[in-house]
């Protein structure tokens, strides 16, 4: 009966160490997915920040020509 304790000791030892080391691989993964996702986040921040001044300039030019066309009529 002694060693029957030791060996469930034994089996909820290994069971907990398993789970902890599950869990830690998780939690690696979803950090380096979140540093990855911060990447992309500042990348997008920034083609949004370049989109933003195409289209100020594209506006300027629309205007420019609506301008050269009610001039024109």
């Amino acid at each position: 009966m002694d060693i029957l304790q030791w060996i469930v000791i034994g089996v909820l030892v290994y069971v907990i160490y398993y789970l902890i080391n599950k869990y830690e691989q998780r939690v690696d993964e979803l950090t380096r997915l979140i540093d990855l996702n911060r990447e992309e986040i500042t990348k997008n921040k920034q083609s949004i920040e370049k989109n933003k001044e195409e289209i100020a300039k594209n506006k300027e030019t629309i205007e420019l020509n609506q301008t050269i066309i009610e001039k024109l009529k």
